[in-house]
Protein backbone atom coordinates (compact mmCIF):
# COMPACT_ATOMS: atom_id res chain seq x y z
CA UNK A 1 0.00 0.00 0.00
CA UNK A 2 2.74 2.32 0.60
CA UNK A 3 4.78 1.97 -2.72
CA UNK A 4 1.73 2.40 -4.15
CA UNK A 5 1.20 5.97 -2.74
CA UNK A 6 3.92 6.74 -3.32
CA UNK A 7 4.23 5.78 -6.91
CA UNK A 8 1.07 8.09 -6.89
CA UNK A 9 2.88 10.74 -5.52
CA UNK A 10 6.18 10.40 -7.59
CA UNK A 11 3.73 10.29 -10.90
CA UNK A 12 1.79 13.41 -9.56
CA UNK A 13 5.04 15.06 -9.26
CA UNK A 14 6.14 14.13 -12.63
CA UNK A 15 3.09 15.48 -14.10
CA UNK A 16 3.80 18.62 -12.20
CA UNK A 17 7.22 19.22 -12.29
CA UNK A 18 7.63 18.43 -16.58
CA UNK A 19 6.43 21.88 -17.90
CA UNK A 20 8.75 23.80 -16.09
CA UNK A 21 11.54 21.20 -16.41
CA UNK A 22 13.42 22.15 -19.10
CA UNK A 23 17.21 21.42 -18.22
CA UNK A 24 18.65 23.96 -21.09
CA UNK A 25 16.71 26.57 -19.94
CA UNK A 26 18.56 26.58 -15.63
CA UNK A 27 21.91 26.60 -17.25
CA UNK A 28 24.47 29.08 -16.85
CA UNK A 29 24.72 30.52 -19.97
CA UNK A 30 27.04 33.57 -18.31
CA UNK A 31 30.18 34.49 -16.99
CA UNK A 32 30.85 38.46 -15.26
CA UNK A 33 34.21 39.70 -15.71
CA UNK A 34 35.58 42.90 -15.67
CA UNK A 35 37.74 43.47 -18.36
CA UNK A 36 36.65 45.16 -21.58
CA UNK A 37 35.72 42.87 -24.84
CA UNK A 38 37.83 44.17 -27.14
CA UNK A 39 40.58 44.12 -25.13
CA UNK A 40 39.68 40.07 -25.13
CA UNK A 41 40.10 39.33 -29.25
CA UNK A 42 36.29 40.58 -29.33
CA UNK A 43 34.76 42.37 -32.00
CA UNK A 44 32.00 45.20 -31.56
CA UNK A 45 28.61 44.22 -33.31
CA UNK A 46 25.87 46.20 -31.86
CA UNK A 47 23.21 47.74 -29.33
CA UNK A 48 19.46 47.56 -28.60
CA UNK A 49 18.02 50.43 -26.50
CA UNK A 50 14.83 51.34 -25.58
CA UNK A 51 12.74 53.36 -22.90
CA UNK A 52 9.82 52.01 -22.09
CA UNK A 53 7.30 53.17 -18.82
CA UNK A 54 9.86 54.36 -17.31
CA UNK A 55 13.04 52.19 -17.90
CA UNK A 56 15.50 52.79 -20.04
CA UNK A 57 17.87 50.00 -21.27
CA UNK A 58 21.27 50.05 -23.55
CA UNK A 59 22.70 46.66 -24.23
CA UNK A 60 25.99 46.01 -26.33
CA UNK A 61 27.09 42.89 -27.88
CA UNK A 62 30.84 42.39 -29.01
CA UNK A 63 31.50 38.88 -30.62
CA UNK A 64 33.97 35.98 -31.60
CA UNK A 65 32.89 33.08 -33.54
CA UNK A 66 29.64 33.10 -32.10
CA UNK A 67 30.99 33.34 -28.45
CA UNK A 68 29.13 37.05 -27.17
CA UNK A 69 29.86 39.60 -24.51
CA UNK A 70 27.45 41.69 -23.53
CA UNK A 71 27.37 45.37 -21.27
CA UNK A 72 23.84 46.42 -19.73
CA UNK A 73 23.07 49.78 -18.68
CA UNK A 74 19.93 50.72 -17.21
CA UNK A 75 17.72 53.62 -15.86
CA UNK A 76 15.33 54.07 -13.54
CA UNK A 77 13.41 57.54 -15.19
CA UNK A 78 10.10 57.44 -13.01
CA UNK A 79 8.96 57.52 -10.05
CA UNK A 80 6.27 54.61 -10.20
CA UNK A 81 7.97 52.54 -7.18
CA UNK A 82 9.07 50.11 -9.63
CA UNK A 83 13.02 49.55 -10.53
CA UNK A 84 14.77 49.00 -14.10
CA UNK A 85 16.02 46.28 -15.64
CA UNK A 86 16.63 44.76 -19.18
CA UNK A 87 15.76 41.23 -20.12
CA UNK A 88 17.57 38.85 -22.82
CA UNK A 89 16.71 36.13 -24.96
CA UNK A 90 18.93 34.06 -27.48
CA UNK A 91 19.31 30.80 -29.04
CA UNK A 92 22.55 28.63 -27.46
CA UNK A 93 25.10 26.05 -29.79
CA UNK A 94 25.58 22.97 -27.46
CA UNK A 95 26.54 19.30 -28.37
CA UNK A 96 27.36 20.50 -32.29
CA UNK A 97 23.86 21.93 -32.70
CA UNK A 98 21.96 25.14 -32.38
CA UNK A 99 19.09 24.18 -29.95
CA UNK A 100 16.28 24.96 -31.45
CA UNK A 101 14.72 27.01 -28.47
CA UNK A 102 15.04 30.85 -26.66
CA UNK A 103 16.98 31.49 -23.43
CA UNK A 104 15.73 33.95 -21.04
CA UNK A 105 17.55 36.24 -18.51
CA UNK A 106 17.57 38.80 -16.21
CA UNK A 107 20.53 41.13 -17.04
CA UNK A 108 21.84 41.07 -13.51
CA UNK A 109 22.05 44.95 -13.54
CA UNK A 110 18.71 46.90 -12.29
CA UNK A 111 18.26 50.35 -11.01
CA UNK A 112 15.86 51.51 -8.06
CA UNK A 113 17.40 55.55 -8.05
CA UNK A 114 14.88 57.48 -9.29
CA UNK A 115 13.79 59.60 -6.41
CA UNK A 116 16.58 58.97 -4.16
CA UNK A 117 20.05 60.93 -4.52
CA UNK A 118 22.57 59.90 -6.34
CA UNK A 119 20.06 58.54 -9.29
CA UNK A 120 21.54 58.20 -12.70
CA UNK A 121 21.51 54.40 -14.08
CA UNK A 122 23.45 51.54 -13.60
CA UNK A 123 26.39 49.67 -15.20
CA UNK A 124 27.87 46.33 -14.06
CA UNK A 125 30.93 44.51 -15.52
CA UNK A 126 30.72 42.46 -18.81
CA UNK A 127 28.60 39.07 -19.04
CA UNK A 128 30.55 36.73 -21.00
CA UNK A 129 28.81 33.71 -23.23
CA UNK A 130 29.58 30.00 -22.15
CA UNK A 131 27.91 28.74 -25.17
CA UNK A 132 28.14 29.65 -28.95
CA UNK A 133 25.16 32.57 -29.00
CA UNK A 134 23.27 33.77 -31.87
CA UNK A 135 19.93 35.84 -32.40
CA UNK A 136 20.01 37.89 -28.97
CA UNK A 137 17.31 40.38 -28.38
CA UNK A 138 16.85 42.59 -25.43
CA UNK A 139 13.97 44.63 -23.45
CA UNK A 140 13.32 47.10 -20.60
CA UNK A 141 11.29 45.48 -18.02
CA UNK A 142 9.90 46.60 -14.29
CA UNK A 143 11.63 45.05 -11.47
CA UNK A 144 11.41 45.13 -7.98
CA UNK A 145 13.79 45.82 -5.07
CA UNK A 146 15.29 42.87 -5.32
CA UNK A 147 15.84 43.15 -9.09
CA UNK A 148 13.21 40.23 -10.16
CA UNK A 149 11.21 41.16 -12.89
CA UNK A 150 7.66 42.22 -12.55
CA UNK A 151 6.58 42.98 -16.07
CA UNK A 152 8.70 43.49 -19.16
CA UNK A 153 7.40 45.68 -22.65
CA UNK A 154 6.21 43.90 -25.44
CA UNK A 155 8.41 44.69 -28.20
CA UNK A 156 11.60 42.93 -27.94
CA UNK A 157 14.71 45.18 -29.97
CA UNK A 158 17.60 42.77 -31.65
CA UNK A 159 18.62 40.85 -32.70
CA UNK A 160 21.74 42.60 -32.04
Amino acid sequence: MRRAILAIFTAIGLVFAAPGAASAHSTDDWDEFEFHPGDNGYGYVDYSTSHVGGVYQLTNMWRTNNYVALSSYVSDTATDGYCATTQIRYEIHDNGNWVGHWHYRTMPVYDCSTGSAGGGGVFDGYFYSAYKVRNLSARACHANSSGAIIECESTWHGPI
